[in-house]
């Protein structure tokens, strides 16, 4: 058993509402403009400015949460340890992450973590402490797999917004670049970034308000879109 020096225990699981996403991939020439727009017709994030956001996901050793979004299978579960960049408000605060997915219809559940992301952005993702950074997760969230170990490293910068309608938002991820790996899951590696900017719709509704649809003006296609598969396509691509 790997012993955790982080000492306590994760505290306060977080659990996400049971609402609908909806996304579209937008090419990353129009982010900007995109943007701009989307302030026009929903308030920026009062809470949460713009920020840096660097994940690392987990998978099995035999990759069995990518298989499922390559299958697009109906039910699709994502683990990740996610911390924010220093235009974030939460720049020190980092979080173990479990998010299922029935169709479009999401159930999240985090803990925070005793490290810091300063901490973690030294450790390689083959160190054998990550794993450990699971153990509070595992005790509050549904069973997971017994091996799970990180991938890939992506960031991204994150650009939160109210919508007018009640309890949902909108979010904005652009310049999303695959920045590690973990060499033993993953051979042959440089920096990549994606072309696409992801819009993502959050509330209560299967499709997205009138009042939004506009986006298509930006070259925005509905896509089950996944920063996870799409950075680990993008790398191995490298290889050929």
């Amino acid at each position: 058993m790997i012993e955790m020096p982080l000492a306590e225990r994760p505290r306060d699981p977080i659990r996400g509402s049971a609402d609908h996403e909806i996304k579209f991939a937008v090419p990353a020439s129009a982010a900007g403009s995109l943007r701009t727009w989307i302030g026009s017709v929903c308030r920026p994030d009062a809470v949460h400015p713009p920020g840096r956001v660097t994940t690392v996901y987990f998978d099995t050793p035999s990759l069995t949460f990518l298989s499922e979004k390559i299958d697009s299978d109906y039910l699709k579960t994502k683990v990740r340890v996610r911390w924010y960049g220093p235009s974030d408000s939460r720049a020190s605060t980092v979080f173990a992450e479990v998010k299922h997915r029935v169709g479009n219809r999401r159930d999240k559940l985090r803990v925070m973590l005793a490290v810091t992301a300063a901490e973690l952005a030294r450790w390689p993702l083959w160190d054998s402490r990550w794993p450990a950074l699971l153990a509070g997760l595992r005790v509050e969230a549904p069973p997971l797999p017994s091996q799970l170990v990180p991938v890939l490293t992506l960031t991204y910068t994150r650009h939160r917004f109210d919508d007018p309608a009640p309890g949902a938002r909108v979010t904005i991820d652009s310049d999303i670049r695959a920045t590690g790996v973990n060499v033993a899951m993953v051979q042959g590696y440089a920096p990549v970034a994606l072309a696409d900017v992801v819009f993502e719709y959050k509330g209560g509704s299967f499709d997205l308000p009138q009042h939004l649809s506009p986006i298509v003006r930006f070259g925005a296609r509905r896509t089950a879109f996944s920063k996870y598969l799409a950075c680990y396509q993008a790398v191995t691509r490298l290889m050929l």
